[in-house]
């Protein structure tokens, strides 16, 4: 049985992460992968309005509407509540903290805080914060100076609990979320879905050098889905893996099954990179995303130089119009995130089939490595 850092520290019985992912909560998502014993992680980007323009029907009555603190207090709850008769069940909340988001970031944090006060219980199932798509160390205990403790929160000050997990897509990141005191650093190679960074490290080449550059535990994310690649991520260092697009493709998951489907049919040439609502997203290749492309082309060289371009009303107005498109299975004109792993990924297991096959591959490569390359 494989057995790393990772489940020493959560608590799971495997070291997986299922990825936060919007436009949804991916509410049922997290709570099939908890039960399975991986991580299951709520996702928040759609709740920053209230609830999101994605979200079907069936799932507002769980949300309820208006403020985005009490909407992610109303999430927690119902995962809770469906995972409290399993005893190793474990649940996180995946907030982003891109500058574009911070208004929204601090009421979900604020909101985790609160739940978790006035209901220490769910303190045993909801263990885990992962930030992303920003910088952690304001968030950190020591950016309390300057003033720094009005505009966020310190997360591990307040959440004492949780791991805290932050996604950097560089070396440079992992040093500062390893100043910030994170306890798990994501290392996310450009080949994720969506949220990724405009230049071109793969996981090949950024887990390996994250590994070695830090003293923090490192769990390796983009390009991630079955034993194969677990077992790889174990040889390079990394405690456990977290996967997206994967568990997109999966019977429970909140996504549509045109999404789904989606997925399966592409070939992993078929994803591209394009400016999103805060910063580059990565697209299933569509009619919708090449229009993307087209409006970002126009600023196209600032993004390279690192300069930050916020999206403009056009790029807006697409993904927007984008996004609700999705509730009508229009896959031509939706918006549909996925990594360039859409190419491994050929059908919709459960989740407890893919949990089942991903471990039973892993533990078969490392077990027969041996005998396999050594004389």
């Amino acid at each position: 049985m494989i057995h790393t850092k990772f489940l020493d520290m959560l608590g799971t019985k495997y070291p997986i992460i299922q990825a936060g992912m919007g436009p949804y909560s991916t509410t049922d998502l997290c709570i099939a992968v908890a039960k399975e014993g991986a991580i299951g992680l709520i996702s928040t980007i759609g709740m920053a309005g209230g609830v999101s323009i994605a979200t079907p029907e069936s799932a507002k009555e769980i949300f309820g509407s208006g403020k985005t603190k009490e909407i992610i207090k109303n999430v927690i709850q119902h995962v809770y509540d469906n995972l409290k008769e399993y005893p190793d069940a474990r649940f996180g909340v995946n907030i982003p903290v891109a500058g574009d988001f911070n208004f929204a970031a601090k009421k979900l944090v604020k909101g985790v805080i609160e739940i978790c006060t006035k209901k220490p219980e769910i303190k045993e199932k909801l263990v885990m914060i992962v930030t992303s798509a920003g910088d952690p160390l304001p968030w950190a205990i020591d950016a309390t100076s300057k003033g720094a403790k009005k505009q966020y929160i310190p997360i591990k000050e307040e959440l004492s609990h949780v791991t805290w997990c932050h996604v950097c897509p560089n070396v440079r990141g992992s040093l500062r979320a390893e100043k910030a005191g994170v306890d798990i650093i994501i290392a996310s190679g450009r080949e994720g879905g969506a949220h990724c960074a405009w230049r071109d490290v793969s996981s090949m080449v950024l887990l390996p050098e994250v590994v070695k550059s830090v003293k923090t535990p490192v769990v390796a994310a983009g390009g991630f889905s079955d034993g194969v690649s677990l077992a790889a991520a174990l040889a390079m260092g990394a405690v456990g893996v977290q996967m997206g697009t994967r568990f997109i493709a999966t019977q429970e998951s909140d996504f549509e099954q045109m999404w789904k489907e989606a997925i399966v049919r592409r070939a992993e040439t078929d994803t591209l990179v394009a400016r999103g609502l805060f910063g580059p997203m990565r697209f299933l290749r569509n009619p919708m995303s090449l229009k993307v492309v087209d409006e970002t082309i126009s600023g196209a060289s600032d993004l390279f130089r690192g300069i930050q371009c916020p999206s403009n009303s056009a790029i807006m107005k697409l993904e927007l119009d984008g996004l609700t498109k999705l509730l009508e299975e229009n896959e031509d004109d939706s918006i549909i995130l996925g990594g360039v792993v859409t190419g491994r990924i050929h059908s919709i297991p459960t989740v407890k089939e893919l949990l089942d096959s991903i471990m039973k591959e892993a533990e078969e490569i490392i077990t027969n490595l041996p005998r396999n390359v050594l004389k």
